[in-house]
């Protein structure tokens, strides 16, 4: 009889988590921000500021880190070669292997061996917010962090050093969940809305990049009075599998799923096996195809971007901001990550920092950068703009919605030998994300 009370409480709470009225607390305390002292500084001279960052070099997401780290060093090369540059850019990186121990000894090391005046492109769920408090406990400014836990987010917290600039999780998962319930993106032919009773699955990993997308998810969810229609399971590398049963089992109409590239790409395989062919939402995050693997999936893949450099009326149908960049990596021997969205992001991340300090009247200090960062819009290069002032520290809050779009491996002539024709050149299959939708605030996407 005890067994099957037990058994009769397991099965009422799924049932409970599976109609929204038992939903997670997945939010987080808003941390605390220390006054930074008038003059306090470190790593600047007449004719040098230092920066640096650790990032993801080797180990599961190297090739974030690597694209990431390039930009940034092309940016900085390129504004030192300028004549009318006093004080270069001495940007010092370092290795993690994707470890947050180790990205947490780097990032003392910078601080206090290295003494950098900022951080610029933290990267890392991990290393990000186990260093947060330690950046505020020191003053350091962090301009641009490769995360968007929700511990980045402040409020209104004027004076305060942390810059991120990349949407923030919770932003994140509200758009995606906005686009879920608002976007014609489902029915036969992929143009109908979802009913409004319809159920919205939600797959997060157990970590606090997707806990983090998951509460954006849930809030947005409640903010519609929608909250009971939520299906909500977290998933762990060795549980993808098994709690993919368990989601299909529930037949959710649009499945969202919260996580980081590698689990994101693991939940898209157990979906694909299981034979789902219920649509897919995304973070901004899982945006790059190269980090998918290449496959036709049995139903569609959307996510979210805050990057957008298409223009029809631009150059191959290509915004000017991106031919900058790419121009740029190509210059700086990066031709590679000439289309590569971790190469953008690290871009970005040192043109942001460079907009503050060319901001900077008078002498360079903590203090003086910081109510540079905070004097009004900053411009994002392909992605708008940002708003520092009166202590924000959102994130970017407006994003595109772009869709994974398949090409078939073909056999036929290789356009790269013009003067020859051949039959039997293979063009290996290859995927790539499509814009459907412009950026949008929340507002603009639900026509208010």
């Amino acid at each position: 009889m005890k067994k099957l009370v037990l058994v009769f409480v397991f099965m009422l709470t799924l049932t409970l988590a599976a109609c929204g009225t038992s939903l997670p607390n997945l939010d987080v305390e808003e941390l605390d921000v220390p006054a930074v002292p008038s003059g306090l500084v470190q790593g600047v001279t007449a004719t040098e500021i230092k920066v640096g960052n650790t990032a993801s070099k080797t180990g599961v997401f190297g090739a974030v880190g690597v694209p990431f780290s390039a930009a940034i060093k092309a940016v900085f090369d390129a504004y030192n070669a300028r004549e009318d540059v006093i004080q270069k850019i001495n940007y010092i990186t370092y290795d993690d292997a994707t470890d947050p121990s180790i990205g947490q000894t780097n990032v003392k090391k910078l601080v206090e061996e290295d003494k950098v005046f900022a951080l610029v492109g933290h990267v890392g769920t991990g290393t990000v917010g186990a260093t947060l408090p330690y950046l505020l406990e020191n003053h350091i400014p962090m301009v641009y962090a490769a995360t968007g836990i929700n511990q980045l987010y402040f409020g209104d917290t004027p004076g305060n050093p942390i810059f991120a600039v990349q949407p923030i999780y919770k932003t994140d998962g509200r758009i995606a969940y906005a686009r879920a319930i608002n976007e014609k993106l489902f029915g036969a032919n992929g143009d109908q809305k979802l009913a409004s009773d319809a159920k919205v699955g939600v797959l997060y990993t157990n970590d606090d990049a997707g806990k983090s997308i998951a509460a954006g998810i849930i809030e947005e969810a409640k903010n519609q009075k929608r909250e009971n229609d939520l299906i909500v399971m977290s998933f762990l590398t060795d549980t993808t599998e098994s709690v993919v049963k368990s989601m299909m089992a529930k037949n959710p109409d649009v499945i969202i799923v919260a996580g980081n590239q590698a689990p994101f790409n693991e939940a898209l395989i157990a979906l694909d096996d299981q034979g789902s062919k219920t649509p897919v939402i995304t973070s901004y995050v899982n945006t790059n195809a190269s980090t998918i693997t290449v496959q036709e999936y049995g139903f569609d893949v959307y996510g979210s971007a805050w990057i957008d450099i298409v223009d029809p009326e631009g150059t191959a149908g290509f915004a000017q901001s991106y031919w900058d960049f790419a121009n740029l990596m190509i210059a700086s021997g990066n031709a590679q990550y000439a289309a590569n969205a971790f190469a953008m992001a690290g871009y970005v991340a040192a043109n942001v920092f460079l907009s503050g300090l060319q901001r900077v009247e008078g002498e360079l200090t903590f203090e003086t950068f910081i109510q540079a960062m905070e004097a009004g819009p900053i411009d994002v290069p392909m992605g708008g703009e940002i708003d520092f002032s009166d202590g924000k520290r959102w994130g970017i809050a407006s994003m595109a919605l772009s869709k994974l779009v398949y090409t078939a491996e073909s056999v036929g002539d290789n356009p790269a030998t013009a003067d020859v024709v051949e039959t039997d050149f293979v063009t290996p299959a290859s995927h790539a994300f499509v814009k459907v939708a412009g950026i949008q605030s929340l507002d603009e996407i639900y026509g208010r």
